[in-house]
């Protein structure tokens, strides 16, 4: 059996797994987490969304994997090692994986270079300010931000590094961290930077072939396992684009939205690669299935 953990207002994101047959699969909020604590079951358990969590609430998720870890169950992301946004940017800047810096808005540092953007802290949603040109700029952004009820402390300065993949045209790419295993998937394109969630029909079909050839043949994947370990995330999915062909890391997403059956592409090679990734993926969640078995076995 395998268990998510997470906040229990995203409990959401991996209603499709549970949904299919073949694996013994359960979602489980931090809440009943702490309710059950002394009659868990047995299973392989996956903490997420600890971005999300308070210092509080992260320290008692930390407690909860080391106790289940102590009785012999397996659990992946250990809260205590897990990266916020700020320390993964500044770590993978500091170790050239990026090229791209961010900064503690409120630790009052010059950015290097420009634009930046402002984004924050512990949640996925989209940037809060546009392109930022300038330090006037900046200041006036940061002041809006203040002004809207945006906790100083939880803002980030964060440098542009994107590039069009055609022009008029965003590609964010992404890697799937299943334990040990390493999966290629589908991408995103968009008319603007901020891709997120993507427009429809905008996607000439060379890129959806070369899509297929990222989920077929887990192009990147390999490359992202360092970007994970530094993470200290065992589970998750990694967003990033290219820079001069260069992969830029933007974030990783320890609870992401798993859509097994998204709705159908007009584009056959799309539906492939949705069926591929889904296959893929399913195998990688019945290995940790089948690792926890012959744990229990020995």
């Amino acid at each position: 059996m395998i268990i998510i953990v997470t906040n229990d207002e995203h409990r959401y994101t991996h209603r499709d797994v549970a949904a299919e047959d073949g694996i013994t699969f359960g979602i489980m909020g931090y809440s009943e987490m702490a309710q059950r604590a002394k009659a868990l079951p047995e299973a392989t358990y996956i903490f997420t969304d600890v971005d999300r969590l308070d210092p509080r609430g992260r320290r008692k998720a930390a407690h909860a994997y080391r106790a289940l870890r102590s009785h012999g169950q397996k659990v992946l992301n250990d809260p205590a090692r897990m990266m916020s946004r700020f320390g993964l940017l500044r770590a993978l800047n500091r170790a050239g994986i990026n090229d791209f810096d961010a900064y503690l808005a409120e630790a009052l540092e010059t950015p290097r270079r420009w634009p930046v953007f402002l984004r924050t802290e512990g949640n996925h949603s989209e940037p809060v300010s546009g392109l930022l040109n300038n330090a006037d700029e900046l200041d006036e952004a940061l002041a809006k931000s203040i002004k809207k009820g945006v906790p100083l402390p939880a803002l980030l300065i964060i440098e542009y590094a994107a590039e069009e993949v055609r022009p008029g045209l965003f590609r964010k790419l992404s890697v799937f961290r299943v334990g040990d295993r390493m999966l290629g998937y589908t991408c995103v394109h968009d008319d603007q930077w901020i891709v997120k969630y993507g427009k429809k029909d905008i996607t000439p079909d060379e890129l959806y072939e070369e899509e297929h050839d990222f989920v077929v043949n887990h192009r990147f994947a390999e490359q992202m396992r360092p970007v994970f370990e530094l993470a200290g995330v065992d589970y998750g999915r990694v967003d990033f684009g290219l820079v001069g062909g260069k992969p830029q890391i933007y974030e990783i997403n320890s609870n992401p939205d798993i859509k097994l059956r998204p709705d159908p592409s007009p584009s056959a090679l799309r539906n492939q690669s949705n069926d591929t990734f889904r296959a893929n993926y399913l195998a990688a969640m019945r290995l940790l299935e089948q690792t926890e078995d012959a744990s229990a076995a020995a």
